[in-house]
C-alpha cells in the first residue's frame, strides 16, 4: 500500500509540473520568472523541473506545428 500511495503522489507531482508548465507558457518570457515564483510557491525542486520543461520546449520551437518542407513522399 505504501508503494501505491507513493505512485499516486508521484503522479500528482507530475500533473502539477505539467499544469504549471502550461500556465508558464502563456506568460510573456520577460515575466516568466515572476510567474514561476508565484506558481511554484517556493518549491525549488518543482521550479527546476518546470524550468527544464520550458527549456526543452524552447529548444524544440515549433517542430511539430509546421509540415516538413522539401522532398517528396510519392
Amino acid at each position: 500500500m505504501i508503494e501505491n500511495s507513493r505512485h499516486k503522489s508521484m503522479k500528482g507531482d507530475s500533473n502539477r509540473e505539467v499544469a504549471i508548465f502550461t500556465e508558464a507558457l502563456k506568460v510573456p518570457l520577460e515575466k516568466r520568472d515572476t510567474a514561476l515564483e508565484s506558481l511554484c510557491r517556493g518549491d525549488e525542486d518543482l521550479r527546476r523541473k518546470v524550468e527544464a520543461l520550458l527549456r526543452a520546449h524552447d529548444r524544440l520551437g515549433n517542430f511539430l506545428e509546421e509540415p516538413p518542407t522539401g522532398g517528396s513522399f510519392d
